[in-house]
């Protein structure tokens, strides 16, 4: 079965910008502590983070011919558990545990990015995309282990650390996207 990103291409366009604006806004939310208004706009970006993040999980099961774990199904993963912390927190009085969360989520998506630079060596991808994996776990591990050895300090970086790594996958899933747009049209 092919997958609905084939079938639509420009779908997958979308939802990577889809998910930077979400980083961008969570950013703005943390900076600017807007009080009552922060706990709206964090319940909105709450219920498109699960949306979004329930969209691609059923794309991805239902359409998707690779075995195994896809970058498609670990973005669901990370948004739809993004939408739920986001959901049980409040913005304007972050919490310790939020910080914990996010910062293993860091370490977490680092290592993630660490794996797949791994296999991106062993396909022989372009050295670019493999020095910008390394890159994005070097810092997505060091952040997170800084913000765990500093829990009051960085509570409020903790929001912007989530925006940031919001950012990151939706810039990695347009260019993924667009890798494996030019690799079809070069085998065509």
């Amino acid at each position: 079965m092919n997958s609905i990103f084939e079938k639509y291409k420009w779908l997958k366009y979308l939802v990577g910008s889809f998910v930077v604006a979400l980083g961008i806004l969570v950013i703005v939310l943390a900076c600017l502590q807007l009080g009552a208004l922060a706990t709206a706009i964090n319940i909105v970006i709450a219920v498109a983070a699960m949306l979004l993040g329930v969209f691609l999980l059923i794309t991805c099961i239902l359409s998707e011919t690779h075995k195994g774990f896809t970058f498609t199904l670990i973005l669901s993963a990370a948004l739809i558990t993004a939408g739920i912390v986001l959901l049980i927190t409040n913005p304007s009085v972050p919490t310790p545990a939020m910080v914990h969360i996010f910062s293993i989520g860091a370490i977490v998506f680092g290592t993630i990015s660490l794996i797949k630079g791994i296999s991106l060596i062993v396909y022989k991808e372009r050295v670019s995309l493999i020095v910008l994996m390394f890159v994005i776990a070097v810092v997505g591990i060091t952040v997170g282990i800084i913000a765990l050895c500093n829990v009051n300090a960085l509570v409020q970086a903790s929001y912007i650390l989530f925006g940031v790594l919001l950012i990151v996958a939706g810039i990695l899933f347009i260019s993924f996207s667009i890798i494996t747009d030019k690799k079809k049209k070069q085998a065509e």
